[in-house]
């Protein structure tokens, strides 16, 4: 009976070493000091939306270069002719040349954001400093480099995965990224200006407006009716009637730019804000966790890596003066970075966290 009842004991704490060991590895396996149990929670769904986002990449750039060539399809069938036919001749050559000039810049910024590769670790670096190991890699990483769940793998100086590039967009790939978004932006908004006329009699918007004002002053006067449009609009109706335009392609250029032009340009805005700060997307939401962990502390944080709004921009874009700026960022250059991406200088005058009741320096 004693020897049984040791056999059962023994098992027992056989069976509880097991679960110990268990518990163990799935610890070393999914602790992160910067994680919380709801990251580890939605782990599945975040892994479906990578291979989602992995897999239809190819679509998203199909679909950026289809939605790109309509609308320069229109622009050409229906536009063009409606500038040459009714616009001063000063303005047909400074449409005609800045639309295409705004063409070249967003094909080539895109091609180079889409094809470049922003940058992996090597396996070996003379010098190379790391501030950490990718828990997924299991790898040294060098100072701002990022693992990217969608490519499985670190790039230096990661900002985000592009689903629209397929692609991440890191430090060597940045400058097109950013100059894509720019260039896009001042494109959609110069076709919404240029073709504003003719949407204005395709979509019927002076008879909407015209309603709009009614049904307003049905409760409050505030609105003179005017029935008649001015002169150039008026022109247009003439040039409409008159000349084989597509409606329908004129409504559909105008949204789709219109649409595209708020969308991306806030998304633009927001890029220019965190490279003036000298942040990537990924380093925002670390330097504000740091922020909020050293305010509770009377610290300071101060981003080593923000070399005032001027250098920033000149370190990303890799110009030093107006010439180089002409040559390298108002033209099509395909120039490297300054930095390798992996060993990168500290601020000139950087900041130490500090104490802000004291003299104290962390």
């Amino acid at each position: 009976m004693k020897s049984f009842s040791f056999r059962v004991a023994r098992k027992l704490q056989l069976l509880k070493e097991y679960v110990k060991y268990i518990k163990l590895c799935w610890l070393s396996f999914t602790y992160n000091s910067y994680g919380s149990k709801t990251d580890l929670v939605f782990e599945p769904i975040f892994t479906f939306v990578y291979y989602a986002v992995h897999w239809c990449g190819p679509i998203f750039v199909c679909l950026v270069v289809l939605l790109t060539s309509s609308v320069v399809f229109v622009y050409y069938h229906d536009v063009i002719p409606y500038v040459l036919a009714m616009r001063s001749q000063i303005d047909q050559y400074l449409i005609i040349i800045y639309g295409h000039y705004l063409l070249m810049m967003i094909a080539f910024h895109f091609y180079m954001a889409v094809t470049t590769d922003p940058g992996k670790v090597p396996s070996e670096v003379k010098g190379m400093v790391s501030t950490s190991v990718c828990k997924r890699c299991v790898s040294p990483k060098p100072p701002r480099t990022h693992h990217c769940s969608v490519c499985k793998t670190c790039r230096l100086k990661m900002d985000h995965h592009c689903p629209w590039l397929n692609n991440c967009v890191g430090h060597f790939n940045h400058r097109y990224f950013i100059s894509f978004c720019t260039f896009m932006t001042m494109g959609t908004i110069f076709v919404v200006m240029t073709t504003y006329p003719l949407f204005y009699y395709c979509f019927h918007l002076r008879r909407k407006i015209y309603r709009m004002q009614k049904n307003v002053n049905d409760f409050v006067e505030l609105f003179t009716l005017n029935k008649t449009g001015n002169q150039e609009v008026d022109l247009v109706e003439i040039y409409i009637r008159s000349n084989d335009v597509n409606k329908g392609f004129i409504i559909y250029l105008w949204i789709l730019c219109f649409a595209v032009a708020i969308a991306l340009g806030l998304l633009t805005l927001w890029h220019i804000y965190l490279i003036s700060k000298g942040e990537t997307s990924v380093e925002k939401l670390i330097n504000q966790k740091e922020r909020e962990r050293l305010l509770q502390l009377k610290l300071e944080f101060v981003n080593l890596y923000n070399y005032g709004v001027l250098s920033n921009w000149k370190l990303l874009l890799g110009f030093h003066d107006f010439r180089t700026f002409i040559r390298r960022v108002m033209l099509p250059s395909a120039h490297h970075p300054y930095c390798n991406g992996i060993n990168w200088k500290i601020s000139p005058n950087p900041k130490s966290y500090h104490n802000q009741n004291s003299s104290f320096t962390a």
